[in-house]
């Protein structure tokens, strides 16, 4: 009898299907909410979301949205009174320029930047014309996409994304942007939400910048990185999604 062997898939939406499947069973299916944030909205605090984290950039977030309830009228704001308001969130010399320029831009390139108008456009279309203003991203770009207008095609790349993807080999490139351009157009049908804060989680919790678990990883036996982490006791890779769950849970 012939032992049989088990390859891994080749193609990047099937390997993309494997470990959205494993990590299904360890983090379950992200629920979205029930309102979708306005798209303009989610723009400018993706935008303040960066390089900093998730408790500041929603303070800025506040700030802003205190003073600026319309965040349209952010494009004859001042950018040194929007520096103030969202000092908190660190690099606001820079954020504020960018914010105000970016909704100046908008407001004279879109006829409005409603959901019903934003969602008639192709996805790459979009996303393509919302980086043509400066200071927006691919990120930034397909966050709006995905989080404002429930694309669950839109596929967001961070530095979790970008680092657990080429981890893996499933793609080999050295910027978030250039990982974004290689997988876009094989993300499985439908299955872009659940990947992308799936692959999040699991970047922040086992499959980290530094130290990673890999001795505790559900992907460990379809991982091509050669500096795969051990740990100080050699622990054997366990594929027992329950006990990293319980693990992950008690550090939460």
């Amino acid at each position: 009898m012939h032992k049989r062997i088990i390859r891994k898939p080749k193609s990047i939406s099937n390997r993309l299907e494997v470990v959205a499947s494993r990590l299904r069973d360890l983090f379950g299916v992200p629920v979205r909410k029930r309102r979708l944030p306005d798209p303009l909205d989610l723009l400018v605090a993706t935008i303040l979301s960066q390089n900093t984290n998730d408790i500041n950039s929603h303070k800025a977030y506040l700030n802003l949205k205190s003073r600026y309830p319309d965040f349209m009228d952010l494009a004859v704001a001042r950018p040194r009174e929007v520096e103030r308001l969202i000092k908190v969130g660190g690099i606001a010399n820079k954020k504020s320029k960018t914010i105000v320029a970016v909704v100046a831009q908008i407001q004279k390139k879109f006829a409005g930047f409603e959901k019903r108008k934003l969602r008639r456009e192709n996805r790459d279309t979009l996303i393509d014309l919302l980086t043509e203003l400066n200071g927006v991203g691919y990120k930034t770009a397909s966050c709006v996409a995905l989080f404002a207008l429930g694309d669950d095609d839109a596929f967001p790349v961070d530095t979790h994304v970008h680092r657990v993807l080429n981890r893996l080999g499933i793609v080999c490139q050295k910027t978030p942007d250039k990982t974004y351009l290689a997988v876009r157009d094989s993300i499985p049908k439908g299955m872009g939400f659940e990947i992308h804060l799936n692959l999040i989680k699991f970047g922040r919790k086992v499959c980290t910048a530094q130290k990673p678990r890999c001795y505790e990883c559900v992907l460990f036996d379809v991982c091509d990185w050669k500096e795969k982490n051990l740990g100080a006791e050699k622990k054997a890779p366990v594929a027992d999604e329950d006990k990293i769950q319980f693990m992950l849970l008690e550090e939460v």
